[in-house]
């Protein structure tokens, strides 16, 4: 499966539930299953993954290649303190495509260096998730996409208007929890 330009965060403090949005969003729009405090996790993660099979959405469970590997899922995304064990993921989980979240500049080059397939870096604009957190100069990220090897996505506040704009700057797809769910 071919990895999407677009993709859906879960969260499990706001947004929709998941399992809806699986059945919601067009195909090409991967997700990135969140959820880390759910108590039901593993269970969620099986069903949405049968929804993802069936439907042909590009999976990827965050922070648990075990899970992910267990239910099927195309990739693993990784939290930003985890980037450092890419080089275990790929040995231990050879099938799995692994995504990280950055948020600097020195870690998006990390990701890279390490072998993961692709990356997200944030929060590119204010957000919603992180109300009044510093956002990293749009501009100064751009200018580093030449020099690495994978695809970088943006992350964090990414609007119509933002996803014509960071596009035109070299990243090559986005992720959103509000713009898929027409907020």
């Amino acid at each position: 499966m071919q990895i999407p330009h677009f993709f859906y965060f879960t969260d499990h403090g706001r947004g929709r539930a998941p399992l809806e949005m699986a059945e919601l969003l067009p195909q090409e729009v991967g997700i990135i299953f969140r959820h880390y405090e759910a108590p039901n996790r593993a269970q969620i993660a099986e069903e949405i993954s049968e929804i993802c099979q069936k439907r042909r959405l590009f999976l990827s469970i965050a922070g648990d290649p075990q899970l992910a590997a267990e239910v099927g899922a195309e990739g693993v995304h990784l939290p930003e303190f985890m980037i450092a064990k890419i080089p275990l993921m790929i040995t231990k989980y050879p099938n799995l495509i692994i995504s990280t979240a950055c948020h600097s500049v020195s870690s998006l080059r990390q990701a890279n260096q390490l072998g993961a397939d692709f990356s997200f870096i944030s929060p590119l604009f204010p957000t919603n998730s992180h109300p009044g957190a510093r956002h990293l100069p749009v501009h100064a990220v751009a200018r580093e996409l030449g020099d690495l090897d994978i695809p970088v996505l943006g992350l964090g506040g990414i609007t119509h208007n933002r996803w014509r704009q960071i596009q035109q700057m070299g990243f090559q797809g986005f992720g959103a929890i509000d713009l898929f769910e027409g907020a």
